[in-house]
């Protein structure tokens, strides 16, 4: 019997041994957290190394959030407002294409923005609980080109820019 426990010990620090390394790896790719306002985040995902990093992190944190085309093609550089229900910011940064936020228990209005186009969802936070939100935007959203002010969203009927003209 004691052989039996020796082998399975042995067994398991060996099984530790094999998974340290990965583990190790699949944490060291995950971007360093930050804090505003008293609330821990942390914003990255950017390739399969640092999108596993966020995933097995996620437990850690209250909300994740992922940003991306409806296609699936991640985005970044999406600008990132969350308020509590008393209207008050309680983070406020430019993240993406995966955001975890370590929020209190309440109710929060998380708006995400990229390319104009602004995206609200509201998220209840319960104490012991991880949240995911994931937020679609049209394909190709930053193909717009600067002049997207005067291109119609989508579903909307297409209009010429107030004031001009056109040429018989």
């Amino acid at each position: 019997m004691k052989i039996k426990a020796k082998l399975t010990l042995l067994a398991m620090v060996l099984a530790m041994l094999v998974a340290a390394p990965m583990l190790a790896a699949t944490l060291g790719a995950l971007p360093p957290a930050q804090t505003q306002n008293g609330v821990a985040y942390v914003s990255g995902g950017i390739g399969e190394h640092q999108q596993a990093a966020m995933r097995a992190a996620a437990g850690r944190y209250s909300l994740m959030m992922t940003f991306a085309e409806r296609d699936g093609d991640f985005l970044n550089d999406i600008k990132v407002n969350i308020a509590n229900s008393g209207g008050h910011t309680v983070l406020d940064t430019l993240s993406g294409p995966m955001l975890l936020v370590d929020l209190p228990p309440g109710l929060y209005t998380v708006r995400a923005d990229f390319g104009g186009e602004t995206l609200v969802r509201s998220v209840d936070v319960k104490r012991g609980q991880n949240r995911e939100l994931a937020y679609a935007w049209p394909n190709n959203i930053e193909k717009r080109g600067e002049f997207s002010a005067f291109e119609p969203k989508p579903g909307e009927p297409s209009q010429p820019p107030a004031g001009a003209t056109s040429r018989p």
